[in-house]
């Protein structure tokens, strides 16, 4: 497994995630910058939040304002690893108590929407049983003019998820518990960046939350 160490990619050392066991784990994927990450870290210290994303130039300035002491604005309760989700390293299976995709895009949205086994397989792989996955999608992507990359995705929505969504995300070990849109007010208080900037000019996001079963 590799991470991010200020402006390097280094191996993991075996320790790294060694006290796991005793602590709230949760896993980031699709990190991006790893802002929402660092957030999470500060907001938590007891907590152990770990930053997941194969674009690891990224998360650079993130793991350097992360390196310094608490005091200066560190947090070192965060880990950031290089990784796509479908090649998640053995080191996270198993670790998360709770998985989120904050505002995912490219593969990891696709893969979401679609219930891509790789993808889903991926983000299952990460989560301890019973563990929550949360994916918050600003769903006003699909209005005109529609990205290119997501001209062939379905539109994201409660029904779509109902009606075909949770079938195939439940083949790879998730239960859907629910899928709704959240108001522009929810959708502040979400600790992401994208959400902020979107706030409630965006028509609309759509929350879905899943459970992991064996």
């Amino acid at each position: 497994m590799r991470v991010v160490r200020g402006k390097r990619l280094v191996p993991a050392e075996p320790e790294l995630l060694a006290d796991r066991l005793d602590r709230r784990v949760v896993v980031d994927v699709g990190t991006g910058d790893a802002r929402t990450a660092y957030r999470l870290a500060r907001a938590h210290p007891q907590w152990l939040v770990v930053g997941v994303d194969p674009a690891w130039q990224r998360m650079v300035e993130t793991s350097t304002r992360s390196s310094r002491k608490p005091e200066r604005g560190g947090a070192p309760n965060l880990v950031l690893v290089c990784a796509s989700v479908e090649a998640v390293p053995v080191e996270l299976y198993g670790i998360a108590d709770e998985v989120l995709a904050l505002m995912p895009w490219g593969k990891l949205l696709r893969g979401i929407v679609l219930g891509e086994p790789d993808v889903c397989a991926g983000l299952r792989a990460v989560a301890r049983p019973g563990a929550s996955l949360e994916v918050t999608v600003g769903t006003g992507i699909w209005r005109d003019p529609v990205p290119l990359e997501i001209r062939d995705l379905p539109e994201l929505t409660a029904q779509y998820v109902d009606a075909t969504l949770a079938a195939l995300l439940l083949e790879s070990g998730w239960r859907v518990v629910e899928a709704r849109e959240i108001t522009a007010a929810e959708v502040e208080r979400l600790p992401s960046s994208w959400a902020r900037r979107f706030g409630s000019s965006a028509p609309a996001f759509l929350y879905l939350r899943a459970e992991a079963v064996a």
